[in-house]
């Protein structure tokens, strides 16, 4: 075997192999986390013993995609919220509702919400993958909660009495239309959150770690091999040998 295609006991995390003619590499007891192999030739390698899934760098990268959704599924719940109770109070009880104490727990509904669907959003995304982040997500949780509350209080209260503004104004304009239009808006509302929800909540579980799409693993051995978290799919896996191989939240 030339030395080129010997690769036994190295740190590879995060190299790319994309394309690559290793036909009879020798990958034994390597750290292939994060690894690219996309229609690599692979025909009788050796990945005994290797280890596989997803890299530190793609668990951070993972995990921030995880707080942005949160961020984002948390806002949209917000506003959702906001438009919800306004709406309500609004058609049922016209504009003398529309006062500073009503803004206010109005708004401070609207903080919680949004301070309690990021938790629950940023740490479910940590429950479903294992992840030890669990630890890092929960003061993480905590403080974002204190600064919607404490920074974020103004700002939600100036969108509370807009809509109360916007939504009066609408139904002394034509309350059937106003009520069509609220009707029209609120559920695209209430779907998008709970897309961005999906989305937030399986940013971990769904990220592949080392890709093996379209690769010619024809005779390769994966004898012992730890796989988690690959993607084989649409590869040529004829006589692989999987002995041993502990294989877990592949697609294979």
């Amino acid at each position: 075997m030339s030395q080129g295609l010997n690769f036994a006991n190295q740190d590879l995390r995060d190299r790319s192999f994309q394309g690559k003619n290793l036909i009879g590499a020798d990958f034994s007891g390597a750290d292939l986390r994060g690894c690219n192999f996309y229609r690599s030739q692979l025909k009788f390698a050796n990945f005994a013993n290797v280890r596989t899934g997803r890299s530190p760098r793609q668990i951070a990268i993972a995990n921030f995609i995880s707080f942005v959704m949160a961020v984002m599924f948390a806002g949209t719940a917000l506003i959702a919220t906001i438009l919800l109770i306004t709406f309500i109070l609004t058609f049922i009880f016209g504009t003398n509702i529309v006062n500073r104490e009503t803004i206010y727990w109005v708004a401070i509904i609207a903080i919680v919400v949004f301070a309690v669907g990021f938790a629950i959003a940023f740490t479910i995304n940590f429950t479903f993958s294992h992840s030890k982040g669990i630890f890092t997500a929960i003061p993480i949780t905590l403080i974002i909660a204190f600064v919607s509350g404490y920074f974020g209080s103004t700002f939600t209260k100036i969108l509370v009495s807009g809509a109360f503004n916007a939504i009066a104004g609408s139904i002394k304009f034509n309350s059937f239309t106003a009520l069509l239009t609220f009707l029209a808006i609120e559920p695209l509302q209430v779907f998008g959150s709970l897309y961005l929800f999906r989305i937030a909540i399986n940013a971990s579980r769904t990220a592949i770690g080392t890709q093996f799409q379209y690769a010619d693993l024809t005779k390769a051995s994966f004898h012992k091999a730890t796989l988690i978290s690959c993607d084989f799919t649409n590869a040529i896996t004829d006589d692989v040998n999987w002995e041993q191989a502990q294989i877990s939240r592949c697609k294979l």
